[in-house]
């Protein structure tokens, strides 16, 4: 398990009020964003190009961008980054406070901005709120096969959110009613997709994978998703069968489908994808192929902020592709 640190002051004191959300099952150790290398961040901008320089001088209003709240010193460290970090759209080799002060056309530099300043504002440190950009509105979009999986919402939703579990994580059974709530809030504009990742310290997350993905060959995925959660102390065999006959399941088949080598082909699958996408703890959660990284992000508060500026970049439209920016922006 692994557990955010974060900057003095207001962020503090609501990574308190959060931190049973924030923390996560298992998974590889990362590096806490408080003592990472600011400089090391992956950031948009041309292939090659060298930081912009520093600004001089006082900080300015930008339009659309709310800084009322920050102090003078928090307003320093916010105009010093949106000075000095690449827009967000590749095509735009400028920096975000050029990239809004002019109008250019990338839909996504007043939400880096505003990103920015409500990071400064909750107590982050320079260096986290690069991070957060960095994640955020950085290059690195991760492409998710997605098919056969359990899903709700319409298929070319703009804004896709695929969540990874282990069925006996605490963490993950905290994270997918906050997760829901941010899908049924957005729906029908929020394709939310489950994936297995069951870890090898949890003893029963294996069993509850295979009766997981053994309940959606019948249709019925969501419905034994819910009662493996609000049962995590009772997962033996006996258990899961019951859940099975709960929910109306053809129990020979279903016996039949969790001991299968099918089961264990969509396990395997599943958790290879999501090694290959950078998982480090459970709950993983990817928006549109970018890691909603529990080290930087809140699910309370900040996971629906993040949809709603995707559906704000995107035009929020239902036809439009995960992930696509329609002004001129990359992804």
């Amino acid at each position: 398990m692994f557990t955010p640190k974060s900057g003095a002051g207001r962020l503090a004191l609501a990574a308190l009020s959060a931190l049973a959300v924030l923390s996560a099952c298992g998974g590889a150790e990362r590096q806490d964003p408080q003592f990472a290398d600011a400089t090391a961040v992956p950031l948009p901008g041309p292939p090659g190009a060298a930081p912009l320089d520093a600004p001089g001088g006082e900080p300015e209003e930008l339009p659309g961008v709310d800084t009322s709240e920050l102090v003078r010193r928090e307003r320093h460290t916010w105009w010093q980054l949106v000075s000095q970090l690449y827009a967000p759209c590749s095509d735009q080799a400028v920096s975000i406070a050029q990239c809004v002060r002019e109008s250019r056309p990338c839909a996504a530099c007043v939400p880096a901005a505003q990103l920015v300043a409500d990071k400064i504002r909750g107590g982050a440190s320079a260096a986290e709120a690069q991070a957060a950009y960095g994640v955020r509105f950085g290059p690195n979009v991760k492409k998710i096969d997605v098919a056969d999986s359990p899903a709700r919402g319409p298929e070319r939703a703009p804004v896709q959110i695929v969540v990874w579990s282990d069925f006996e994580c605490p963490s993950c059974k905290r994270a997918v009613p906050l997760v829901d709530e941010v899908f049924e809030r957005h729906a029908p504009h929020v394709r939310l997709v489950h994936k297995v990742y069951p870890l090898r310290s949890h003893p029963h997350a294996e069993a509850a994978a295979r009766a997981a993905v053994a309940a959606h060959g019948q249709g019925r995925y969501w419905q034994m998703e819910r009662l493996l959660f609000e049962n995590q102390d009772r997962l033996e065999e006996a258990d899961l069968l019951g859940y099975a006959q709960k929910i109306g399941l053809d129990l020979a088949r279903f016996r039949a489908d969790m001991k299968g080598d099918a089961a264990a082909k969509v396990i395997e699958r599943d958790k290879a994808e999501a090694d290959k996408a950078g998982l480090s703890g459970t709950p993983f959660i990817v928006v549109n192929g970018r890691e909603f990284d529990l080290a930087l992000f809140s699910l309370q508060g900040e996971l629906d902020r993040w949809v709603e500026t995707e559906l704000k970049i995107g035009g929020g439209r239902e036809g439009a592709a995960p992930g696509a920016v329609t002004e001129n922006g990359a992804r």
